[in-house]
């Protein structure tokens, strides 16, 4: 369940920088700040090269950026939103407004890869990119995950090619 890996210390409610990597920076930069990372550059650069395979703006506004890393503490979710978007080279081209980034341990293959499953799921429904584009408060969004996970609990296994995952329609 996601909201096993955010707390209010992971929601950033307006993103400052306008630039990918500054974006980048001060996500992990927050991480960092909750106390989930041993080494904040480190996995700052597991970011940027994950990154640098292929950019995590899955279009739709979206991108969701994650990396693994010996460094990092705990299996950890932000949230962060920018009401201006900025580019971050999207499959789509459209500006990203909605982020969450995932910081994984190395051995939470498994885990990691079904939180992004999972994320993508609940970004699939606009009523809920709605209402965390428009929810005042840390409180608020993490009501919104909650009452996701309430009502569409994990479903059997996921599918992944090439260490990917695979979403469906």
């Amino acid at each position: 369940m996601l909201l096993s890996f955010i707390s209010e210390k992971l929601v950033l409610l307006e993103i400052k920088a306008k630039e990918k990597n500054a974006v980048i920076e001060e996500l992990v930069n927050k991480i960092d700040s909750a106390g989930k990372l041993a080494n904040r550059d480190n996995f700052l650069n597991a970011i940027i090269k994950r990154e640098e395979i292929e950019t995590t703006a899955i279009g739709k506004g979206i991108a969701i950026p994650h990396g693994r890393c010996e460094d990092v503490r705990d299996m950890s979710i932000l949230f962060a939103r920018s009401k201006e978007g900025i580019d971050f080279k999207s499959l789509d081209g459209k500006p990203v407004h909605i982020l969450f980034m995932i910081a994984a341990p190395l051995d939470a293959n498994k885990q990691y890869l079904q939180t992004i499953a999972r994320i993508a799921r609940f970004l699939r429904h606009e009523e809920i990119k709605e209402k965390i584009m428009n929810t005042p408060s840390a409180s608020g969004i993490l009501d919104i995950i909650k009452e996701f996970d309430n009502q569409c609990p994990i479903q059997g296994n996921i599918q992944t090619k090439d260490g990917r995952v695979i979403h469906g329609k």
